[in-house]
């Protein structure tokens, strides 16, 4: 979305990710790339939190350096007389006000480019002038001397008064405009501009806003960027085109906060204001492209933009899903202008088309995309990097516990190099996300204190009730529970808590890990959203590790918070699904869920087995969401250890061959669904041969199901 062609709209790119995910890395990266090549500023609202006004500011003093592809500095004539007619404060007097305008023009434009320039002729005049009148040319003029100084004196401010005139000749186009807007009401360009100054600094911010933009569009279309300092590189489909130009852009960190907000959509407004103020309905289409860091989702998306955390959008909206920041394209952004654009993926629910485009809206101008996570090969290296005496993580356990966020990384990495080089055991076996820092604090506490957002505590080690955000990881972890609007009454707070994760983008479809087997059994479903395996983790393992405070001295013995989580959860689901009628066989299923989650793990695998023969493709799907379950044997133990303990007696129990593959493969699954399990060849041989076998003890004639699925572990 650098390239631009005439004419062509710009969008506001919403940056999306939750907190610490990489974004302000992502935009000061992009702010070095674009060098002295591309017309850029950068705002950050986390550090200096500016109103509007100043921020347009900011951006124009920071736009006006030199850049290798333009002849000239950027300048902003019409944004800085609004902005001095603003900062001044005028006489009451109607002319003493019109004189104090035309002086801060007259001032202006001694500081003007050609105003410079017209100072240095006049000085160069005078200079001559007053040789003249020295004598050293009076063979050349006739007069007595006297009479040559006094023409010098009455000429010397109408040269003056001549070359300031040039000179403000180049703002005509900046007070023109100022007499167009609908705030001047029609009048001179002085009165427009008195009235400017009369106005509150909020009322001012719409007509600034808009000069702002309108002089980026104008320095646009009269100084574009040299042909010859351009090096981009042009696919042949695009040489066609014939020349491009660049847009401007705007890198703003801290979009989510007030000051940001406030900006962000007063910068919209603008646009909006232009566009149908301007000639023909061009007053839009300025080069600037905004790229805005923000770590929450905004409200006013949603008439346009399905939230992230949705598995499909809206029926009968003009919803589409958010792309990846790696997929996002200019044209995806601009469907949305296409008569009769439909929803979702192009149709509709009841098959109509969807509400045309609102060019009047401001989620008309805004493009929401998501930051792509970061690759296992990075994750490995920012974990790896100052940790030697550390032992080895795999990269495959390092970038699902992280997910690919920055954050989480960084957090991984320091437990990594404060890692003593002589600590016991004990310590080294614990499971990472109970690793305990220098002072004894365990990492899954730090890594929520710096994740979780404003409204959810971090859980101590002991409590009298689970906390809210434990409760909202361990219902998140039941991937047909994420998507359901209807959430069970009787779970505290559990409502408010999804809201905040939510909102904050820590619930998200581009979350889910979806498993190898996936495809075989929910064919080309959509992904459903999940809580992010970094806080998941951090919040189960706080769940694992912590102790039930005694409700009082008479107590003997309080009962285990992550039996007394799940048990709560599975209780409440049935009396939702009963109270609403729901499936008989999904609440089945959803409690042989919950079973597992508690560790029930024999005769989980005793009903999986029941139901093999009924229907391949099913029982996969049916695998696959059983082995999502969370386990709490990894919070204790390695996964080999915890298999072995799994699989303890099963083949000495007298089961058909079926029962003991089927214990064997939901085993080895559920652990490898975990991210502190190893993904290893090993572990794929095993996984392959249940299937092999199970295909091979089939009683149904079509077991492709099983073979597609075994081959995934080739």
């Amino acid at each position: 979305m650098i390239w631009r062609y005439p004419d062509q709209r710009q969008p506001v790119v919403a940056l999306l990710g939750p907190r610490r995910s990489g974004k302000s890395s992502m935009l000061r990266s992009l702010s070095q790339g674009c060098g002295s090549t591309v017309v850029h500023a950068y705002l950050d609202f986390h550090e200096t939190p500016l109103d509007p006004v100043s921020a347009a500011a900011l951006v124009a003093f920071q736009m006006m350096r030199g850049w290798d592809t333009l002849r000239r500095s950027p300048v902003f004539h019409r944004f800085a007389l609004g902005l001095l007619a603003l900062n001044e404060n005028l006489e009451s007097d109607r002319a003493r006000a019109t004189d104090q305008i035309r002086g801060l023009i007259q001032q202006y434009t001694r500081n003007t480019r050609r105003g410079r320039f017209a100072s240095r002729v006049e000085e160069a005049v005078d200079a001559t002038m007053d040789v003249v009148a020295t004598g050293a040319l009076s063979p050349l003029v006739q007069g007595p001397r006297e009479v040559v100084s006094a023409v010098r004196d009455s000429a010397r401010p109408v040269i003056g008064s001549l070359l300031q005139s040039t000179a403000r000749w180049g703002l005509r186009d900046a007070l023109r405009w100022h007499v167009g807007i609908p705030e001047a009401e029609a009048a001179g360009s002085l009165d427009a501009l008195i009235r400017l100054s009369s106005a509150s600094r909020t009322a001012a911010v719409a007509p600034l806003l808009s000069a702002f933009l309108a002089d980026v569009k104008d320095q646009a279309e009269r100084h574009p960027a040299l042909r010859s300092a351009c090096s981009c590189e042009i696919p042949a489909a695009e040489a066609a085109r014939g020349r491009h130009g660049h847009a401007w852009v705007l890198l703003v960190d801290g979009a989510q906060t007030r000051a940001g907000r406030r900006f962000l959509s007063a910068l919209v407004a603008a646009r909006i204001r232009n566009e149908q103020n301007g000639p023909g309905g061009t007053g839009a289409a300025d080069p600037l492209v905004v790229l805005a860091a923000c770590d929450q989702w905004q409200p006013e998306w949603t008439s346009r933009w399905c939230e992230p955390w949705r598995t499909t959008p809206l029926p009968g909206t003009p919803q589409r899903r958010i792309p990846l920041l790696s997929r996002a394209t200019r044209a995806a952004w601009t469907r949305q202008d296409e008569p009769g654009a439909r929803a979702g993926a192009g149709t509709t629910g009841g098959g109509g088309a969807a509400a045309g485009p609102d060019p009047a809206s401001p989620a008309h101008y805004w493009y929401p995309v998501w930051l792509d996570p970061m690759s296992e090969e990075r994750v490995a290296e920012v974990t790896g990097d100052g940790a030697p005496l550390a032992g080895p993580l795999p990269a495959s356990v390092a970038h699902a516990l992280t997910g690919g966020h920055w954050g989480a990384a960084l957090t991984l990495q320091d437990q990594r190099e404060n890692t003593p080089p002589d600590q016991d055991a004990a310590e080294r076996d614990r499971p990472l996300p109970a690793a305990v820092d220098p002072g004894g604090r365990p990492l899954w506490s730090r890594a929520l204190e710096t994740s979780l957002p404003e409204g959810l505590a971090v859980p101590g080690r002991q409590w009298a009730a689970p906390p809210p955000v434990v409760l909202a990881a361990a219902y998140l972890a039941d991937m047909r529970t994420a998507d359901d609007p209807r959430v069970p009454p009787g779970i505290a707070d559990l409502p408010r808590s999804l809201e905040l994760l939510r909102r904050n983008l820590w619930v998200s479809t581009f979350f889910h890990r979806p498993s190898r087997i996936r495809e075989v059994g929910w064919g080309d479903a959509d992904r459903p959203p999940v809580l992010h395996p970094w806080l998941s983790r951090c919040a189960l393992t706080a769940l694992s590790a912590a102790t039930a405070a005694p409700a009082g001295p008479s107590e003997d013995a309080p009962p285990d918070p992550w039996r007394a989580v799940f048990t709560g959860q599975a209780r409440a689901l049935v009396s939702l699904t009963d109270a609403h009628r729901g499936s008989i066989v999904a609440r089945d299923e959803q409690q042989l869920f919950y079973e597992l989650s508690l560790g029930h793990f024999a005769p989980v695998a005793g009903a999986l087995a029941e139901r093999f023969d009924r229907d391949h493709r099913a029982w996969v799907r049916l695998l696959d969401y059983l082995a999502s379950a969370p386990c709490r044997l990894v919070h204790r133990q390695s996964a080999p250890e915890a298999y072995a303990v799994l699989l303890d007696g099963i083949e000495e129990e007298g089961r058909d061959v079926v029962a003991v593959t089927t214990a064997k493969l939901l085993a080895l699954l559920w652990l490898y669904s975990d991210p502190l399990t190893e993904h290893n060849r090993r572990w794929d041989g095993q996984i392959e041969e249940c299937f092999d076998r199970l295909s091979h003890n089939s009683r149904l004639l079509d077991v492709s199901a099983l073979q597609q699925a075994g081959a995934l572990f080739a």
